[in-house]
């Protein structure tokens, strides 16, 4: 899978061995942090494609862009962003 951009505008390419990742196996996607949604959405959808099911995300801070996104990946964090500043 290829990212959308990143936060630094990169396209990344995410993948998984199809022997790691097959239907009936269940994800949980977990990351520092979350921005643009860019990783976290590349790998929602390439869990899908798998055959696996997708539990949700969690990260230590949550600064996703897009409200839509949060409720589409099931996004839960420690903290969001404005609890920084």
């Amino acid at each position: 899978m290829t990212t959308p951009p990143d936060y630094r505008d990169r396209h990344l390419r995410l993948g998984a061995r199809r022997s790691l990742l097959r239907a009936g196996d269940r994800v949980l996607f977990v990351d520092d942090w979350v921005a643009t949604g860019a990783q976290v959405e590349a790998s929602f959808d390439l869990v899908g494609r798998s055959g696996a099911t997708w539990l949700g995300a969690a990260v230590v801070v949550d600064a996703a862009e897009h409200a839509s996104l949060r409720r589409t990946v099931r996004l839960r964090s420690l903290l969001h962003v404005r609890d920084l500043w």
